[in-house]
């Protein structure tokens, strides 16, 4: 793959988090991101960001017109970058667009980064992990929970091995004897890595994390790595 092709599937990662590439343009990512640790570090850095990004500010309805405004906007950045009209995809793919690229991508992406530090600043209450030694030695984990954990919280792991292709980690959230699933995510070279957990946690009693098929699984295929009881 040339350089040129690299740096094109590097700029969609912020698009790639936040949903706002089409089903072909995704697929072309993800094999991408599959030969690429580059783009998967860089991907793991700012998945909290984005999975951050809901929770940061109240939900409202945006008013009409505004996705036509905003793409109006975007169009025009691409006539005066290319000297060209903007494609037609734009159009066509408008009703899929979580967030216009690449320029409102880097925005939100840079937001829900200020709302990570903005957390961190508020010292969150902080739970260390209980890990399984045997299938993941030299291993830790700890769940930075926010306000309580109703406004869930951010697990980062350190140590963790990274998977096969085709395998991600996923966390899971236990209530009431019954285990529901989180995001998925990957660690990188350094074994690091973090995810955010969604979930109103203020009545969950343990958040988990298992090695499952890339996709995330509905329940989990084997005994967690490490758990964090709350």
């Amino acid at each position: 793959m040339s350089s040129r092709d690299h740096t094109s599937h590097r700029d969609d990662v912020g698009a790639y988090l936040l949903g706002a590439l089409t089903d072909l343009e995704r697929q072309a990512f993800e094999r991408h991101l599959a030969g690429c640790p580059e783009c998967r570090d860089e991907v793991e850095r700012l998945r909290p960001a984005a999975a951050a990004l809901p929770r940061s500010v109240e939900q409202v309805k945006p008013p009409p017109g505004l996705k036509a405004s905003l793409m109006e906007v975007v169009e025009r950045e691409a006539r005066e970058r290319s000297g060209t009209p903007a494609p037609r995809r734009w159009r066509r793919s408008l009703p899929r667009l979580a967030f216009p690229r690449p320029l409102l991508v880097g925005v939100a992406l840079a937001l829900g980064l200020l709302v990570g530090i903005v957390v961190a600043d508020e010292d969150p209450r902080t739970e260390v992990a209980s890990v399984d030694e045997r299938r993941v030695p030299g291993a830790s984990a700890r769940l930075q929970i926010e306000d309580d954990g109703e406004n869930g919280a951010i697990l980062r792991l350190q140590g963790m091995r990274q998977l096969e292709l085709g395998r991600v980690y996923q966390a899971w959230v236990e209530r009431d004897g019954e285990i529901v699933p989180a995001p998925t995510f990957e660690v990188g070279r350094d074994g690091r890595g973090a995810v955010a957990i969604p979930d109103d946690l203020s009545d969950a009693d343990a958040v988990m994390v298992t090695r499952e098929r890339r996709g995330g699984a509905r329940a989990p295929s084997e005994r967690p790595l490490l758990v964090v009881r709350l």
